[in-house]
């Protein structure tokens, strides 16, 4: 029985070049889970941004500062213990520096994701732009910079076809006219 290797559902609205990237590679459906949950909200917010977790990762770390500063003016403005208030400050910074670690371990996966996905569809678009006669070239170029190395080359070019040369004109005997 013959068994499809496509067997992950499309995503609607994902480039059909990813699509196929995906369906043909050996990324785990977890990872392209994680990708398509974070480029759901791709272009949303305001203005319109890639990923704007990373708005929300911002905005959490300076409201967590900010509650912090407003515990210390509190605590030099009451006479009150301060070793409870630099506790309070302590576990808001721990909050805060956990959660934005889980916000950043999640992208991290998500921009790998990313990078090749961009990388890959670079590639193909750079070998749609690329003259296929550019390969000799590059050879060519790289069997001179071999033989300047004094490394022997690998490939042996047949000489170009030299355009036919004219007969070269007849001189006249001057000898025989006399």
């Amino acid at each position: 029985m013959a068994v499809s290797k496509h067997t992950r559902k499309d995503a609607s609205g994902t480039n059909p070049f990813f699509q196929e990237l995906f369906r043909n590679s050996r990324v785990s459906e977890e990872r392209e889970r994680a990708w398509q949950s974070a480029v759901h909200y791709a272009g949303t917010g305001s203005p319109p941004l890639r990923f704007p977790i990373y708005e929300q990762l911002y905005l959490l770390n300076v409201y967590a500062q900010k509650m912090v500063e407003l515990l210390e003016e509190l605590d030099g403005k009451l006479p009150v213990n301060r070793e409870p208030m630099r506790y309070r400050q302590s576990l808001i910074q721990y909050v805060r520096a956990s959660a934005s670690q889980d916000v950043v371990d999640f992208m991290s996966g998500v921009e790998l994701t990313e990078e090749w996905l961009f990388e890959s569809l670079l590639r193909k678009e750079e070998n749609s732009l690329r003259d296929p006669e550019d390969v000799y070239i590059s050879v060519r170029h790289r069997e001179t910079e071999r033989a300047k190395q004094g490394l022997p080359p690998r490939v042996q070019f047949l000489e170009e076809p030299q355009a036919p040369k004219s007969p070269p004109a007849k001189k006249a005997r001057a000898g025989k006219s006399k």
